[in-house]
């Protein structure tokens, strides 16, 4: 009797020990979302409160960058154009919490035949000047950090110069500071900056076989990095073809926990994360792609999770108390009626605090997710992309 009191207990632990995978009570019907034109050309955009501050890479006579701040009324608030004279391009932006905006991506510098004004607001002690003629223009070799503030004034360029081009893919900006990913010579970087442009040594997170697709920093200095590897990291070897990571990295830029997400013989991926650890990514078996979301722990213990049949990279995010999850999908979705579709297309699901589904959401015509973004004035909002290209902003809510 001891021996099966023991057993029992054992399969009790470890049943709840494991995150279990929920499927909705009852059949909910796929409802119908709200599809709008940007109201300006864009190539992404983020949120501020009651604005959706949008941003894009135009051509001039160089290459600028154009941010355009829109109120709830869809009324245009204000517009920025970053044109130093010397070509800048934007990958990625955020916001900190006292609102704020922040770009990241890369920079040239102007080369000078003769003494001219310097540029104020520039992080710049090599003491480079600016001036529209005559110019020659280098490569995009300087990492370029932008600040901008709520009303639409450029505060500040901080430039960190580098021997290559960098490819920053991600953002995250608190009151601690700034933490930027990208890709250098081929392999994932972490850099870390002050308020005031202060740049942390770069930090290599492997080789070009891993992949940092979300960034998220913490008030207390440290960041939280998203994505996924085929090689050993940290001490942790490979366990499938490829595995999700989520790692954790110091102030000082060391790497102090990462855990690997993985699957016999499968290629997993986180694509998404945010910073109340709610992520999402693909899982491909075979000939079999799922998309899976997980809500993890501050120590990366997963709590719920759930997969769906579906393919490319799928984007979560989390607000008000409930998550939601956009993905591309080709086929019905077991417990959700009115969704049978002929092609590809996207889908939004909605989860409330335990992982249980509350509701989904059809667009259609559009296909890829490209961006969820979520507050409290103006819940969700979505970017996506049709089979021909454009891009069009999405909402949960039917006109």
């Amino acid at each position: 009797m001891k021996r099966f009191l023991a057993l029992l207990l054992s399969i009790v632990v470890a049943f709840w020990a494991t995150p279990q995978s929920l499927a909705a009570p009852k059949a909910i019907t796929a409802g119908l979302g709200s599809i709008y034109t940007p109201p300006v050309d864009a190539d992404n955009f983020l949120l501020s409160g009651k604005s959706v501050i949008y941003y894009a890479n135009v051509e001039s006579e160089t290459a600028d960058i154009l941010v355009t701040s829109f109120d709830f009324t869809n009324t245009r608030s204000w517009q920025l154009k970053i044109d130093s004279g010397a070509d800048e391009v934007v990958s990625s932006a955020s916001t900190d919490p006292v609102g704020n905006i922040w770009l990241v991506g890369s920079a040239s510098l102007l080369t000078q035949s003769e003494t001219t004004t310097p540029n104020t607001g520039v992080d710049n002690p090599d003491g480079v000047t600016e001036d529209p003629s005559p110019a020659l223009r280098s490569d995009m070799n300087q990492l370029a950090l932008w600040k901008i503030s709520q009303k639409g004034e450029l505060l500040a360029t901080y430039l960190l110069p580098q021997k290559s081009v960098p490819l920053t893919t991600g953002v995250s900006a608190k009151n601690s500071g700034i933490s930027i990913t990208g890709i250098l010579e081929s392999k994932p970087f972490l850099v870390t900056a002050t308020n005031t442009g202060v740049f942390s040594k770069i930090t290599f997170l492997g080789s070009s076989k891993t992949e940092i697709n979300s960034v998220i920093r913490s008030e207390d200095g440290t960041t939280s990095l998203y994505g996924s590897s085929a090689e050993t990291l940290a001490g942790k070897k490979l366990m499938g073809k490829r595995d999700g990571i989520l790692m954790k990295v110091s102030k000082t830029g060391a790497i102090t926990s990462l855990v690997r997400s993985s699957a016999n013989g499968a290629s997993r991926g986180w694509t998404s994360g945010d910073s109340s650890n709610l992520l999402s990514g693909y899982v491909l078996t075979g000939a079999k792609s799922e998309i899976a979301i997980t809500k993890f722990t501050s120590t990366f213990a997963p709590t719920w999770t759930t997969r769906y049949a579906g393919i490319g990279a799928p984007i979560s995010i989390s607000g008000g108390g409930f998550s939601y999850l956009a993905f591309t999908s080709k086929s019905t979705i077991t417990g959700i009626n009115g969704w049978k579709p002929n092609e590809a297309g996207l889908i939004v699901l909605t989860f409330n605090g335990k992982g249980a589904l509350q509701a989904a959401t059809s667009l259609p015509g559009l296909l890829t997710p490209l961006n969820l973004a979520y507050s409290r004035d103006r819940g969700v909002l979505g970017l996506a992309s049709s089979a021909d290209g454009s891009v069009s902003i999405f909402t949960l809510v039917a006109r």
